[in-house]
């Protein structure tokens, strides 16, 4: 499954008809107030699903742009990486986007015991490649850990390369760890709302 240009992403398709139909009962069987709250729930899941277009603020070849919309909660500079964790609530727009142009290299996912403070859970492992033809920055690569609250999550993988900000999966609520080249000049500090498609997380240098 794909979502390219629709209105409201695929994956809350099967939400919001339930909860019309639900909202449809309600009128007709006179239930104002279990109406008013279907029309709530209907309403919030049309935001929650809502599939925005989304263009870049800035092409260059050297740019890292976010891939979800989410607030940044921590920043940490270590031996290898920049190391970034994100919140993503689901009343933020669930598209995850390809932070760069380049490739996926990997796709892991692993679920049960992970240890730590992550404890019972899922973890979505992503490895993008980037080729900028320099040689001082061949193949950089990120790499991005989705930590799903819920299985409201799904990747599109009909290719292996992929345009910037091109739609590359759906994640609906959870965390997110990314780790960039340790080479990247950051654009973002802690407590940063980003915007996933459009808002600048940092360039390759």
């Amino acid at each position: 499954m794909k979502t390219t240009t629709e209105i409201i992403a695929r994956e809350g398709w099967k939400a919001i008809g339930i909860g019309i139909v639900a909202l449809i009962l309600c009128w007709f069987f006179s239930w104002e107030c279990l109406g008013f709250l279907a029309t709530l729930v209907v309403l919030s899941l049309l935001y929650f699903y809502y599939n925005p277009e989304r263009i870049p603020q800035d092409t260059a070849s050297d740019v890292i742009i976010a891939p979800l919309d989410a607030k940044i909660t921590q920043i940490e500079s270590q031996e290898e990486w920049i190391y970034l964790e994100l919140k993503k609530p689901p009343c933020f727009c669930g598209l995850l986007r390809m932070p760069f142009e380049g490739n996926v290299k990997r796709f892991e996912n692993i679920k049960g015991l992970l240890g730590g403070n992550d404890k019972i859970a899922q973890k979505i492992t992503l490895k993008f490649e980037k080729d900028l033809h320099k040689e001082s920055l061949k193949n950089p690569q990120i790499k991005m850990e989705l930590y799903p609250s819920s299985s409201s999550y799904s990747l599109y993988f009909e290719d292996s390369s992929f345009k910037i900000a091109s739609r590359i999966g759906f994640f609906l609520q959870g965390r997110v760890k990314m780790y960039l080249p340790k080479k990247t000049e950051l654009k973002a500090s802690v407590g940063d709302i980003i915007r996933g498609g459009s808002d600048i997380l940092g360039y390759l240098r």
